[in-house]
């Protein structure tokens, strides 16, 4: 049997190895990159407001991160970028979101160094957060840089309308024609709105004067002149109309309503009246009880300011505060005064605004009094279409300011959460490093599988294929050498060389089988010495004396040369022994026979053989 030689078996398994190396490792890549691998996109944001610091938002809130990756945000930013829910769900895209403070070591002994000081409370508000979001590969690289900053931008916008800026001012006057208002009910709803917004507008004008939208080309100051125009042009150009013309859709109705107003404000005005009352008693008691323990300037300055704070507003409300538990306990009244002016200057105010709003009823009344049930059909429609045509102004104007107030959310936004990095996206495996490490593994187990295999392939072939007394294949291998090859032609440079040890059976019979066996072994080392097996030449033992030489490319000289070199070894070895072997052989080249078939050109080097036997007798 062959010697275990591993280089022997990877060198013949080397391209089924590396086939099978590189195979695996295109495999793993392929499902890797397609089905395991995922893309991260990373950035930091850092929160700027004045209270960040504190952990808190510019409302005075807490800082919720959680509100990055809210379901309103992702949708509304998934709607921005038309992701359909085939490509990715709310839920899968907030799965894939997470946000984790970046706190350096500086901090931390910052926050150490405070608890060794005894400042127990202290507590680590982190301002610079890591946001990632994860996704798989199925969309594309540059999918996940889009998602991530355009939910930062919805946040950001967000992050400024509900922590920095003011809410939106309400729009009552979209719909008005279609509610049941008169006419002049109609204007003053319009009025009151345009009254509303431009006090709204007012306030952002003096938190930013300067800003100015890039979408609407608008600042708030513009968009206020453009309101306050509507308020005291259009809106009093309708006034003067509808009382001109006393335009009403059913007067009785109309008179109903402001004499219902009027009834609620002096029911509204005659509690407010009482309260002022009472306000007033207090703040006699207060000026008698002044009087009674007033003393000198400098006489006494101290017990004088004890008894003022002890006994004047005592004397005006309980000296004692009951708590839930029962328990009284004395209460200092001296701030108690300035809340009864403000009370009461809030009171006053209601009081005469009542009385004003009563006036104007009462002018309405007088001058719908005298006008006919309703107005005639072309003075409605006339101001109907006035009133619709002012409408759309208002509400024009109102998606501008939306707009405006958008953008300078996300100005607010951008103001107080800072993007430190741009988004960079990454992938999580490094499949291209796990595939050289497969190619490797696979490698090594062929090897290893090569080894096993190539051995075992040697059992199998010296048990089943080898001749045990040369060590040659038998002649179930040269069978199966020769059926391998039957069906095909054979190149014209093939040679068939075929020998038989004549005297064997002699030898057998007179020096017994021992000689036999020897004389085989001599003549085998002959003819391997001469005849190497190898890729390309086989040489086998086809049974009772009988060997075969099959070669890819000998030609007829070659074949004399190699036969006349076997002769003169022979003839040298039988010289030095009393061993003579007694060898006939033929062969024939495949291109001096043109006979292209591997039976049919070993029939002929046999025929030859067994020519040059008879000859030699």
């Amino acid at each position: 049997m062959k010697e275990l030689d591993v280089f022997r078996y990877l060198k013949k398994y080397r391209a089924l190895i590396a086939g099978f190396s590189v195979l695996a490792g295109i495999v793993f890549f392929l499902v890797a990159q397609l089905r395991i691998q995922q893309y991260t996109a990373a950035t930091v944001i850092e929160y700027t407001g004045m209270r960040a610091a504190e952990g808190l938002s510019p409302d005075g809130t807490d800082i919720d991160v959680t509100e990055i990756y809210s379901t309103n945000l992702v949708a509304q930013a998934m709607k921005a970028l038309d992701i359909d829910y085939t490509q990715a769900t709310t839920d899968d895209i907030r799965m894939g979101i997470q946000v984790e403070p970046v706190i350096t070591e500086e901090d931390l002994k910052i926050q150490q160094s405070k608890l060794d000081n005894g400042e127990e409370d202290y507590e680590l508000n982190p301002t610079r957060y890591l946001v990632t979001f994860r996704c798989g590969v199925g969309s594309g690289r540059d999918f996940p840089r889009k998602v991530l900053n355009q939910i930062l931008q919805e946040y950001a916008a967000y992050y400024g309308k509900t922590h920095v800026n003011t809410a939106l001012a309400a729009n009552p006057v979209s719909d008005i024609t279609s509610k049941g208002y008169d006419y002049l009910e109609m204007v003053e709803v319009m009025d009151s709105t345009l009254t509303g917004m431009v006090e709204h507008l007012s306030d952002k004008v003096s938190w930013n004067g300067e800003f100015r939208s890039s979408r609407t080309g608008l600042s708030f100051q513009d968009l206020k002149d453009e309101f306050n125009f509507l308020k005291q042009v259009e809106v009093r150009q309708l006034f003067s109309e509808i009382l001109e013309g006393k335009v009403t859709k059913d007067r009785d109705v109309l008179l109903d309503k402001y004499r219902n107003r009027n009834n609620d404000l002096t029911i509204s005005n005659a509690a407010i009246n009482f309260e002022i009352d009472r306000i007033r008693g207090i703040i006699s008691s207060y000026e008698n009880a002044m009087g009674e323990f007033s003393v000198p300037t400098g006489v006494g300055d101290e017990n004088n300011e004890s008894s003022l704070k002890n006994n004047v507003l005592p004397n005006v409300y309980d000296e004692q505060d009951q708590d839930p538990d029962g328990n009284w306990s004395p209460v200092d009244r001296t701030a108690e005064y300035d809340k009864l002016l403000m009370k009461y200057i809030e009171d006053r105010t209601c009081y005469e605004h009542a009385l004003i709003d009563a006036q104007y009823n009462d002018y309405i009344l007088s001058v719908f009094t005298g006008a006919s049930a309703s107005s005639s059909q072309s003075a409605q429609e006339r101001i109907q279409e006035e009133i619709q045509h002012l409408a759309e102004k208002i509400n024009n104007l109102q998606a501008v300011y939306y707009e405006t107030n958008d953008e300078y959310n996300e100005y607010l936004g951008a103001q107080n959460i800072v993007m430190l990095s741009s988004v960079r996206v990454t992938e999580r495996f490094p499949i291209l490093i796990f595939t050289v490490l497969i190619v490797v593994i696979f490698g090594v187990l062929g090897c290893a599988g090569a080894a096993v295999f190539g051995r075992i392939e040697d059992f199998i072939e010296y048990y089943a294929f080898t001749n045990k007394v040369d060590g040659l294949p038998n002649r179930a291998k040269c069978d199966q050498f020769i059926t391998a090859r039957e069906g095909r032609p054979i190149p014209e440079s093939f040679a068939c060389v075929v020998f038989r040890l004549a005297d064997l059976q002699s030898v057998n019979a007179r020096l017994g089988r021992e000689a036999g066996d020897r004389m085989i072994k001599d003549f085998v080392t002959v003819l391997t010495s001469v005849f190497t097996p190898s890729d390309k030449l086989f040489v086998g033992n086809n049974g009772a004396g009988q060997y075969l030489v099959f070669a890819e490319s000998l030609d007829k000289e070659q074949v004399n040369a190699a036969l006349f070199q076997m002769g003169v070894v022979l003839e040298e070895r039988a010289k030095g022994s009393d061993r003579h072997i007694e060898l006939h052989h033929g062969f024939a080249c495949a291109g001096e026979e043109k006979c292209y078939y591997i039976r049919d050109l070993l029939s002929t080097a046999i025929k030859r053989m067994s020519g040059f036997a008879e000859g030699g007798r």
